[in-house]
């Protein structure tokens, strides 16, 4: 392996690896908000709900923590339920939380809908996935899963416009964020929040 550069999938561990031991030492808080990896029925249900194979970078990423959304609350509510954000949540710059493989697949589920709803197939893609959301809203991150070779262009989306490219890959990302903890770098991806602090055990980008 000498002299070979890593895998995107490889990086995707390292990045998240390095931000999740900076969480336990100094985020006590927030490390109690991830939730533990997923299991092989986890990723069936996942793949099963995309019709084919989960992308390499987002089966890594899942079977490392299986969303940041562990101190959630599902409320019942007539007809269903609604969810209980915990501000504990949210580990990612402007409130974003890391959605579980369940949570990617109702969100996905609830956007293709929208999009056929309204009769606009550009409003969102079969292979666009969530994967990083605010806790109040419909914006964050998704991966394309129609990337080229084992890359998977990252897009960012939010309410009321089309998604739009945001990095080349999850793995730039992971990077930069942990980047961002580690150095208080900026970030060619602009996280919107390039320092961060702990606040009452809380992760918190400034």
């Amino acid at each position: 392996m000498s002299g070979m550069s890593k895998s995107d999938a490889e990086r995707v561990r390292q990045a998240w690896g390095s931000v999740v031991g900076w969480m336990e030492r100094n985020a006590p808080s927030s490390m109690e908000a991830l939730n533990p990896p997923a299991g092989d029925e986890d990723m069936s249900q996942l793949r099963s709900a995309l019709g084919g194979d989960v992308p390499d970078v987002l089966d890594a990423w899942l079977r490392m923590n299986n969303g940041s959304t562990a101190k959630d609350q599902r409320e019942p509510i007539t007809g269903g339920f609604k969810i209980i954000r915990h501000p504990d949540s949210a580990i990612f710059p402007l409130g974003k939380a890391l959605l579980s493989s369940q949570e990617m697949i109702e969100h996905r589920a609830d956007y293709l809908g929208v999009a056929e709803d309204i009769g606009d197939e550009d409003y969102w893609k079969p292979s666009w996935i969530p994967v990083v959301e605010t806790l109040d809203a419909p914006y964050g991150f998704l991966l394309d899963m129609q990337g080229e070779g084992n890359v998977y262009p990252v897009l960012s989306y939010r309410e009321g416009s089309y998604p739009r490219p945001y990095a080349p890959s999850l793995a730039h990302v992971l990077d930069a964020v942990a980047n961002a903890i580690d150095q208080g770098a900026g970030s060619d991806f602009s996280l919107s929040g390039t320092s961060v602090t702990v606040v009452d055990g809380r992760i918190t980008w400034f």
